[in-house]
């Protein structure tokens, strides 16, 4: 991924590529299903190319015939893996043909004017210049003293600073500040954005909001083509996972990295345990069908569902934390040449850590070079792997078993030598007294997902190549065996997620229970943070449509399924006071909710899987 990013597309006028979209034909057909889409469904064409029509007629009533682009953006689907990449761990992921389009026109001020043609998202003029003084010019020491000044700490501490929290806008700005963070002497041209109508679901687990951000960096990127034109993707993706960390959620870089570097009908494996980050494009089975369905309880992450997200990666941070001190300490022993007895590394962590817990290790003790390829391998919770580390999967397991199960604040604070209030700032505030960092389970998830990547990658490659050579037919029986194997390792992707990582919730749950029992269910799990959203359910192909009305039927056609989530809003109509942001948001999720069941239809669908983010290239 060392290549750099293309934009050489032509601007032309918004009038033009309007007249191209409405007048179609077959060259322009083809480029949309082949280069685009991955569908050849001319109806379907149709509505595409007349959404962009629509989106370039919102942007040429607001800015005038100005020199445009086209750009549209998908939703990324973790069919396959979750989270692994927020702590360099190696992701699968692929791009759905739901999507988001903006129309384009550079600016020669540093205004940015961003309006969506959905009137829930508010228009706004936003002087990157001025944001950028405001968010970077607040004194830290003011808010944490102990702190160092960088990207990754004043987005912890003071994310979206003196704006709305929430706000789409501030997804838009993200990518500008985080430029100019590293450059901050340097100007950037705005430029005018129009959202037109996406067929991408918010709030549902297909990162809609990572799509927004990708989309703003392109349009940055395009309007200031000199400054950017050196960026290499590699670059691109690492900057793009740090942006959306101003927005309040301190996540990855998988969403962002697949967002913009998928292509149509690719499942992207992407490195994040490497130094420098690669992607591998892997072919998906063949007779296999994803239907993404929204359990229609939304994610807000301005409400509650950041707090969720950013606890669950202070759990990897802090527990990456304390295995480094961990290494250190025994791997200290070694070369002091205390390895003698049964029970050495249980005594070098008492007597180092204060640990009274950690079992014994008969391979570790045994064999103490293991903690020498360990030191040498480690990089964070995602090198949990025997591929990377060196060392056999047991010995993993009992490094894992070194690791506190759950550690409090004031605990972690000791241990890792930082006052209380900065450990809770930097990592997250448990929302319960009890609360704490589940940091074993969190290394045992990373461990398991790794060993199911590794398993997928090898199923997918292995199939194809030997459909390719002949030696295995796609309508066989030992091909279908791949279709099952592939499955049951999603459907245990999900039961890990639920009870180790405990991020599923009851809504889900029932959707996924109900999936099981339905025509040509092969495996099933959410996707994206969890706690509501969407998820994606693989079928047989000749049984998909099937899935799709037994759905219709058995869960948006059953009204007790949404009784517990329709409670929960109501009684937050009850709880907060009609100026409250927490009842506007009840209000609008109940809306959001009843105008959904009104058309059971666009909630659930067979999906391609498209190509990632881009420039549409109309002139063809």
């Amino acid at each position: 991924m060392s290549e750099y990013l293309v934009l050489n597309t032509e601007a032309l006028p918004a009038s033009e590529l309007i007249r191209i979209l409405e007048n179609g034909g077959p060259e322009l057909d083809r480029y949309l299903c082949d280069e685009v889409y991955a569908s050849s469904n001319s109806d379907y064409l149709h509505r595409q190319r007349a959404r962009f029509a629509e989106t370039l007629k919102f942007h040429l009533s607001r800015v005038g015939d100005k020199p445009t682009w086209l750009l549209r953006a998908p939703g990324r689907l973790n069919a396959f893996l979750e989270y692994l990449d927020m702590c360099a761990g190696d992701h699968m992921s692929t791009t759905i043909d739901g999507d988001i389009p903006v129309a384009v026109s550079p600016r020669e001020d540093d205004i940015i004017s961003a309006a969506n043609i959905n009137p829930l998202f508010p228009t706004e003029d936003m002087s990157i210049t001025a944001e950028f003084r405001r968010f970077a010019s607040e004194p830290l020491e003011k808010h944490s003293s102990s702190t160092a000044d960088t990207w990754d700490n004043r987005t912890k501490i003071l994310p979206y600073f003196g704006r709305r929290k929430g706000n789409w806008l501030n997804y838009i700005l993200s990518p500008y500040l985080r430029v100019m963070w590293d450059n901050p002497g340097d100007a950037l041209n705005g430029a005018d954005l129009s959202f037109g109508a996406a067929t991408l679901p918010f709030r549902a687990g297909v990162s809609s909001s990572s799509a927004i951000v990708v989309l703003s960096f392109l349009s940055l990127c395009i309007c200031n083509r000199e400054r950017m034109e050196r960026t290499t993707l590699t670059d691109a993706c690492k900057l793009l996972g740090e942006a959306e960390w101003y927005v309040g959620t301190h996540g990855g870089a998988n969403d962002q990295t697949t967002i913009l570097c998928n292509r149509p009908n690719n499942v992207l494996y992407n490195r994040h345990s490497r130094q420098q980050l690669t992607s591998t494009p892997l072919p998906f089975l063949n007779g296999v069908h994803v239907v993404l369905a929204n359990s229609l309880w939304e994610v807000n992450k301005s409400l509650n569902g950041n707090q969720s997200f950013n606890m669950r990666k202070g759990w990897m941070e802090i527990g990456d934390e304390i295995l480094q001190l961990i290494i250190a300490a025994v791997t200290e022993a070694v070369d002091d040449g205390r390895v003698s007895g049964k029970g050495w590394v249980a005594s070098v962590l008492k007597e180092k850590l204060g640990f009274d817990f950690v079992p014994e290790l008969p391979l570790l003790e045994a064999d103490p070079g293991l903690w020498n390829k360990i030191k040498a391998n480690y990089r964070k919770f995602g090198s949990l792997d025997e591929s990377i580390l060196g060392i056999p999967g047991k010995a993993i397991d009992e490094l894992i078993t070194t690791l506190p199960v759950k550690i409090n604040v004031d605990d972690a604070a000791g241990l890792l030598g930082r006052e209380r209030d900065t450990v809770e700032q930097l990592y997250t505030r448990p929302r319960r007294v009890i609360g704490g960092y589940h940091t074993r389970t969190t290394a045992r998830f990373f461990h398991r997902e790794n060993i199911i990547g590794r398993k997928l990658e090898r199923i997918f490659l292995e199939a194809e190549r030997r459909v390719a050579s002949g030696a295995l037919a796609v309508d066989s029986e030992e091909y279908d065996n791949y279709r099952k194997q592939v499955g049951g390792m999603v459907d245990h992707l999900q039961h890990t997620l639920c009870f180790d990582f405990r991020v599923s919730n009851s809504q889900l749950d029932r959707l996924l229970n109900i999936a099981r029992r339905g025509p040509g269910y092969l495996g099933g799990k959410l996707t994206g943070a969890g706690k509501g959203g969407c998820v994606s359910i693989l079928v047989r192909e000749a049984e998909s449509e099937a899935m799709c009305r037994y759905l219709d039927k058995e869960y948006y056609g059953k009204p007790a399924n949404f009784e517990e989530y329709r409670q929960i809003l109501e009684d937050s109509l009850r709880y907060f006071r009609e100026d409250d942001f927490e009842r506007a948001s009840a209000e609008e999720r109940l809306r959001n909710l009843d105008k959904a069941l009104q058309s059971m239809e666009d909630q659930r669908r067979v999906i391609t899987f498209s190509r990632g983010a881009c420039v549409l290239d109309l002139q063809r």
